[in-house]
């Protein structure tokens, strides 16, 4: 009897002790936002999701966000809202601000690795349309893509290898995932001016992998994509609109009154990690839910 109730008491202490080692362990396909580098957020900034950064992370006031990890620290101005937990291996300032979860400083958080992608070659013909014109392209290679304001450009399922992108303002990006993803590799910059809309239709996604320069997304624009930028930085204009994934090996900007939501794939727990999770519940305590921070 006591050999069985020892053997309880030590498997009940390798779960905690497992436990509290995952405490700050997120895997990626989880995060929302990734950077490498700095998070900064501007004012009235909504993201739904989880935040990570191996730099430091800051909003300004009026902010409403998920949950927040980062291998540095955190400052979040008055006024506005964390639903979840906010894990910093640094300091946290978090004056005025309500937080939903627990609040952990010198924290021991690892950023999750992001899967480095390989350059891929472009073609040689550059694409342009002038002011209110069409474009249908087909997967394959090009060189820049190029279109004034007022465009539509039609894109339909595979990949595009190209060297730079840029979309002038007023204009409409038709991305068809009928037949499969649409992917983007991108060997320079990619940016876009004000008011730009990527419209997806179909059952599966944009993806933008861009190598070695920076995602720029113009004030106004909406887009729905897994976007990653190896060796670059991504900027949101003010008041733009996403959802789906974004990751940067640099930092992440987003302008005042944009918003981002986090779109994962569909991924169930095995039944053992279920089983894990919720004799691990047992050991785990948070701090009090619903809590403002004033200094």
């Amino acid at each position: 009897m006591f050999n069985l109730k020892h053997s309880f008491i030590s498997i009940l202490l390798v779960v905690l002790a497992a436990a509290i080692g995952q405490g700050s362990t997120i895997d990626i396909g989880s995060v929302g936002l990734w950077a490498g580098g700095t998070i900064s957020l501007g004012r009235e900034v909504s993201v739904s999701g989880t935040a990570a950064s191996g730099g430091d992370f800051s909003a300004l006031s009026g902010t409403d966000l998920t949950s927040i990890y980062t291998e540095k620290n955190v400052w979040i101005d008055r006024n506005s809202t964390v639903s979840g937990d906010i894990i910093a291996n640094g300091k946290i300032q978090v004056s005025g601000v309500k937080v939903g979860g627990s609040i952990e400083e010198f924290s021991d958080f690892v950023l999750p690795k992001l899967d480095i992608l390989e350059k891929t070659a472009f073609g040689t013909k550059d694409i342009y349309g002038k002011n209110n014109s069409t474009t249908t392209l087909l997967a394959g290679d090009y060189k820049s893509l190029s279109f004034s304001k007022d465009t539509t450009l039609n894109l339909s399922s595979g990949e595009y290898n190209i060297q730079s992108f840029w979309m002038d303002k007023e204009s409409t990006v038709n991305v068809d995932t009928s037949a499969g993803n649409v992917v983007l590799n991108i060997a320079g910059s990619f940016s876009t001016s004000q008011n730009v809309s990527f419209t997806n239709t179909g059952s599966g996604s944009l993806q933008i992998n861009i190598f070695g320069r920076d995602f720029w997304l113009g004030s106004g624009s909406s887009l729905s994509a897994v976007l990653k930028v190896v060796g670059g930085n991504i900027g949101i204009d003010n008041s733009a609109n996403l959802s789906g994934q974004m990751y940067a090996t640099g930092n992440i900007n987003m302008g005042n009154g944009s918003q981002f939501e986090y779109t994962p794939a569909t991924a169930i727990p095995e039944p053992s990690t279920l089983a894990f999770l919720a004799v691990a519940g047992l050991f785990y305590r948070k701090r009090p839910a619903s809590q403002t921070y004033i200094s």
